[in-house]
């Protein structure tokens, strides 16, 4: 699980970061899509589809994988899931659950595997992260994915260049739950629902990608069906972050 404090200083320097980390080519194009440099991954943080909430959960597989599972089959909905290989649970203990959730046709997407900082690793242990982890996915659902959450949001470009030579998108997000500062808090991370969904005007706007922890009991079975009503209620389309962005489910995996 990533510290409160380290955490926190990333929230705190977020908005900097991705723009030193990945500038904005063109200032006229899209905002809610970072340019890629030349030889590096497109890291994206926003929707390109107005009326689209795509609902994320980290660090999983956990023990409540297949609950979260039946409360999004019941809305008939679908979510992005950046699972890890070996962080709160091993992905060989929860096989059945990564694979119900390619099967439902959630998006399964890396999150490393060990979830730790790539830029602080050599290039041979941060390209191991996403390899194990590929390797992993191939063993369970028979492909691996092309969308990846850098743990802690953290991307140099040594970085950008080893997810773009591994076909990788990074996703990381425009709204935090903070459920990881409070993971026992339901209101704390209900709140931000209500203050997103109540602005009528976001509907026309570009949709949010919302970041979530799957591994916190509170978020994956209290936070997570609210919020989903919630946004139905409002109007929104709740989707996978490649169909937030009009992203063919065909480009969401390779052999």
């Amino acid at each position: 699980m990533p510290s409160f404090f380290r955490l926190a200083t990333i929230a705190a320097l977020f908005t900097a970061a991705l723009v030193s980390a990945v500038p904005i080519n063109d200032p006229n194009s899209n905002p809610s899509v970072l340019q890629k440099r030349a030889g590096g991954a497109t890291v994206i943080y926003r929707c390109t589809i107005p009326g689209t909430i795509a609902i994320t959960f980290d660090d999983g597989p956990f023990l409540y994988t297949n609950g979260l599972l039946d409360i999004l089959k019941s809305r008939n909905v679908k979510a992005t899931f950046f699972f890890n290989g070996n962080n709160y649970g091993r992905i060989e203990d929860f096989a059945p659950s990564v694979k119900r959730a390619y099967q439902d046709g959630h998006q399964v997407a890396s999150h490393t595997w060990d979830h730790k900082d790539l830029t602080t690793l050599s290039p041979p242990e941060a390209l191991e992260e996403l390899t194990k982890l590929e390797d992993a996915f191939r063993k369970i659902i028979g492909v691996r994915p092309t969308y990846v959450r850098p743990p802690f949001a953290a991307l140099n470009q040594p970085v950008l260049d080893l997810l773009g030579q591994r076909n990788y998108t990074a996703v990381l997000w425009s709204q935090d739950t903070m459920d990881w500062a409070h993971p026992d808090d339901f209101s704390a991370s209900y709140k931000l629902y209500e203050q997103l969904f109540n602005n009528t005007e976001t509907l026309g706007q570009p949709g949010h990608i919302v970041l979530q922890h799957e591994v916190n009991q509170v978020t994956a079975l209290q936070v997570a069906p609210m919020a989903i009503d919630l946004a139905l209620v409002k109007g929104y389309k709740v989707v996978t972050v490649g169909e937030c962005l009009g992203d063919p489910k065909s480009n969401w995996y390779i052999n």
